[in-house]
């Protein structure tokens, strides 16, 4: 295996040395035959596959930088004091310029986070990032202005995670080395509990600097999903392989055989919480997780940082949930009546 990047193929006896192309730092983990003599030297990295799904892995340091910017500006604690530090001015900056747009701070930074691992220029990220998130409500002004925040922003981090794609190099083995033991089992759970073409046939996998202690995102318009490289589970009720299947999961129900009339704002979360507990119940097949109303509440809290003092929201995906599996109806019919449960 080798790391590939923009089509370049580059190959060390051991630790590659950091791999710089444009403005993202990054590892793409692909398959390439080689020599047999050569097999020994090369640094190991791969695609997981399924019977359904192919995940691409990739460890990036922009993505890194935004997915830590995302959870400050959702008002949550780091867990990476010098990256929360250096991140708090230029982050108050940047929510400056984006107060008063007509989309939230949170839904222009889920397409950052999301196209920051493959565009190469700012500027260039500024404006495919507000094009998704604004159309052409956008100005050159605001494009300008982003692009600028992004600079400033990956300075800071990098100054804070000099050698974070090194870090990440030496992170990512652990959790593609229980994806490849429990994640073809955990997908066959999610087709048997939904549908066979429920699954994306493949994805991408990119991996971020831990500053939650355990997190991630699933990027339903670009087939991606992002997860902090822990090196071990944060929560041993929940292991990290099992929030992998959740993530990847969700992405194929913004396909409009799935989605119906649910809007695209409210989508996301119905997917994650839907399949919560179909993950859940998969991790319990193969003696991962527990799966009932406690198990919920708990991956409510672990994964989705949501706080459910009542416990009003786990009872009702929980409800939901049996109705689901007592019936078995069609996805996107269960999809929508637990998106009405939700309003």
């Amino acid at each position: 295996m080798v790391a590939v990047q923009c089509g370049c193929l580059w190959q060390s006896e051991a630790m590659p040395q950091r791999f710089l192309v444009g403005r993202p730092l990054c590892y793409v983990f692909l398959p390439v035959p080689l020599p047999a003599q050569m097999r020994k030297s090369v640094f190991r990295g791969g695609t997981a596959m399924t019977k359904t799904t192919e995940l691409r892995w990739l460890a990036s340091a922009s993505a890194s930088c935004f997915h830590a910017v995302a959870a400050l500006l959702d008002g949550r604690s780091l867990t990476d004091a010098a990256v929360a530090e250096a991140l708090t001015l230029p982050v108050a900056a940047l929510a400056e310029t984006l107060a008063g747009l007509p989309r939230s701070p949170a839904d222009i930074l889920e397409h950052v986070v999301a196209l920051s691992a493959g565009i190469e220029n700012n500027r260039q990220l500024a404006d495919v990032a507000t094009l998704k998130a604004l159309g052409q409500a956008r100005s050159t002004y605001l494009v300008d202005r982003l692009a600028g925040h992004f600079a400033e922003l990956e300075a800071a981090f990098l100054a804070a995670v000099p050698d974070v794609v090194e870090q990440l190099s030496l992170r990512w083995p652990p959790l593609h080395e229980q994806w490849e033991a429990r994640g073809p089992g955990l997908l066959f759970g999610v087709r048997r509990l939904t549908e066979a073409d429920l699954l994306v046939e493949s994805a991408q996998v990119v991996l971020v600097h831990p500053v939650l202690g355990g997190g991630g995102a699933a990027h339903l318009p670009y087939n991606s999903v992002r997860i902090e490289a822990v090196l071990t589970n944060n929560a041993a009720d929940l292991p990290e392989v099992v929030r992998l299947a959740w993530l990847v999961a969700q992405l194929q129900c913004d396909l409009p055989m799935y989605q119906g009339e649910i809007h695209r704002d409210r989508l996301p979360r119905a997917a994650a919480l839907a399949l919560l507990p179909v993950a859940l119940t998969g991790g319990a097949d193969v003696e991962l997780t527990a799966c009932d109303a406690p198990a919920v509440a708990r991956a409510l809290e672990v994964w989705l940082g949501t706080s459910d003092e009542d416990g009003e929201l786990a009872a009702t995906i929980w409800q939901w949930w049996e109705t689901y599996h007592a019936s078995r109806p069609r996805w996107s019919v269960a999809l929508a009546a637990l998106d009405k449960m939700l309003a």
